[in-house]
């Protein structure tokens, strides 16, 4: 009965084919770019930007043709409708704004016009590249660009990045970018949010007065991304500031609010009322946090707050049916692959060049190099996860036991499951020693070092899916892939429901830094997705045969 559960949820693969020689970032990102035939030089960079960007004193001029999209006159309305499309990217901005304008047609040629601008558009990840190499190249006019391109990036990639490169040229000889401190009382909000952002968070002493005074700008995303970046500089007063946030975020921000006062919570209780996606529960949410941070502030060290590692884009996976373990680039593309593997339930990447692998069938846990060779092994009897630890020793998960080995393979821990029926299906090792298991009866339990049960709760699970990890997060909640119910599901640390997507037939749930949930699926229709905490598909990759993992770095 246990092996058929497993060929349940773990039959699982992806693409054939000779994977490019692995790369560096940036080799990779110029791929991106010439793929699209784009230069890599530093002025035709910049150039792109441009042309990706409305000047402001050509506002106007587009502010006029996108009200002639409702004009009563047939012709006037096609000749708008031509213009805005020829402009490309660059009236992108004004265009969604319009998408919910109360006169339908001209929300309606707006939507046309997006989608034609989108048709003839580059790949979304190339505004991404250009951004990445233009930091690496450092050109004097990048600041200038960049900010000047930040409010008409048109997806969330090229908007982190450009902030990412702001942040990393804010200094120049010693002081804060004169144009960043500027773009402190920009007209452009997300301008300001990106100048006090970068400003803070590269520690200018003389210019924090100004940027604190963005605490109380009257547009919420600058209220946040001012505060977090304060918070993380250590500045108690800013977090405060922060979670009265909490109500006026759209609701992605919100999200990404909240996860960063989880984050910051500790081991510390944080109140029980979740974001939420209506009005009267965030404004609750936010009196919760609020009297939290007054009891709990001073108990609370943020130099022990550590910033989200920036995602790469780089995704490995796990292919079942192919017997393969394989890294994605940015592009989608295979950066490598390892062949010949023997039923690998679960991997995780070591550094840039190792991989370690639970194979099942082989009954071993092994440490390959990305050619395939193995450089570590580990006798274990059908291994279903595999996670090395920050000691450097080796954490593995079979349904019947929990095993630590140390480097030398001695093993340092056991712990035996109680009770003749009870499994393991998923379990992981959480940095502060605990760990985390869904057992075959729908439980989730947390438990210390030695085994010893801390907490547990219930989950109404159908089809039982053995195999892989947990994945709890530092606030003690958890995700959980509801299989037969097609949902996965958030709970927090007593078993409420905070969060849930739809996706048909999932096997495995993972957070992103980024606050999006990537999620694999046993249909190979749906593969690897990542959905945003509005629930929206943000990145796939599909292929002619199924995912089982994926694991975002």
């Amino acid at each position: 009965m246990r092996g058929t559960l497993l060929l349940v949820v773990l039959t699982a693969g992806l693409v054939r084919g000779q994977p490019p020689a692995d790369a560096p970032a940036s080799t990779l990102d110029e791929e991106i770019l010439k793929k699209s035939d784009i230069k890599t030089g530093a002025d035709s960079l910049l150039a792109f930007l441009r042309h990706r960007s409305l000047p402001e004193d050509e506002r106007p001029k587009i502010a006029k043709l996108v009200r002639q999209l409702g004009s009563e006159t047939c012709a006037d309305r096609e000749d708008a409708t031509a213009e805005l499309i020829s402009r490309g990217p660059a009236v992108g901005e004004l265009l969604r704004v319009a998408l919910t304008d109360r006169d339908m047609e001209i929300s309606r040629r707006a939507e046309r016009c997006l989608a034609a601008i989108r048709d003839h558009d580059v790949p979304s990840a190339v505004p991404a590249a250009v951004l990445r190499v233009l930091a690496a190249r450092k050109p004097a006019a990048a600041v200038e660009t960049t900010l000047a391109f930040l409010p008409f990036a048109d997806n969330d990639q090229a908007a982190e990045e450009a902030r990412t490169l702001l942040r990393r040229l804010a200094v120049a000889n010693g002081k804060a970018d004169a144009l960043l401190v500027t773009a402190l009382g920009d007209r452009s909000a997300t301008r300001r949010a990106a100048a006090g952002q970068a400003i803070a968070r590269c520690g200018q002493a003389e210019q924090l007065p100004a940027v604190r005074k963005l605490l109380t700008d009257p547009d919420a995303e600058v209220r946040f991304r001012v505060a977090q970046a304060l918070a993380f500089q250590g500045e108690q007063a800013a977090v405060a500031a922060l979670i009265d946030t909490l109500p006026d975020l759209p609701l992605a921000l919100a999200w990404q609010a909240e996860d960063f006062l989880l984050q910051l919570a500790g081991a510390v209780t944080p109140p029980a009322v979740a974001i939420g996606n209506d009005a009267d529960t965030r404004r609750k949410c936010r009196d919760g946090w609020q009297a939290w941070w007054k009891t709990n502030a001073a108990k609370i060290d943020l130099a022990k707050i550590e910033e989200p590692a920036k995602l790469q884009g780089k995704t490995l996976v796990v292919l079942l049916d192919m017997n393969q373990v394989m890294e994605l680039g940015p592009n989608n593309q295979p950066r490598w692959q390892i062949n010949n593997l023997l039923f690998p339930l679960d991997a995780q990447l070591i550094g840039e060049d190792h991989v370690l692998v639970a194979e099942y069938h082989g009954n071993r846990v092994t440490e390959r190099d990305t050619k395939g060779n193995i450089v570590w092994e580990k006798t274990v009897p059908q291994p279903q996860a595999a996670q090395r630890l920050a000691n450097g020793n080796t954490f593995v998960v079979t349904d019947l036991a929990i095993y630590e080995f140390d480097k030398d393979g001695n093993q340092k821990l056991k712990i035996n499951m109680p009770g003749e029926h009870k499994r393991i299906m998923k379990g992981l090792k959480l940095p502060n020693g605990e760990i985390a298991v869904l057992t075959n009866d729908a439980r989730v339990s947390r438990l210390d070092a030695a085994g010893k049960e801390l907490h547990s709760f219930a989950v109404s699970l159908g089809t039982r899916l053995f195999g892989g990890r947990i994945h709890m997060l530092p606030s003690g909640r958890v995700l959980v892939p509801h299989h037969s119910e097609d949902k996965v599901v958030e709970y927090d640390g007593q078993g409420k429901v905070v969060w849930e997507v739809a996706v048909e037939r999932p096997v495995s749930a993972t957070r992103l830094a980024n606050g999006n949930t990537l999620v694999t699926s046993i249909n190979p229709s749906i593969g690897a997705v990542e959905f945003d905490r509005a629930g929206n598909e943000v990145w796939h990759y599909r292929t002619n045969t199924r995912v089982t993992r994926a694991i975002r770095r």
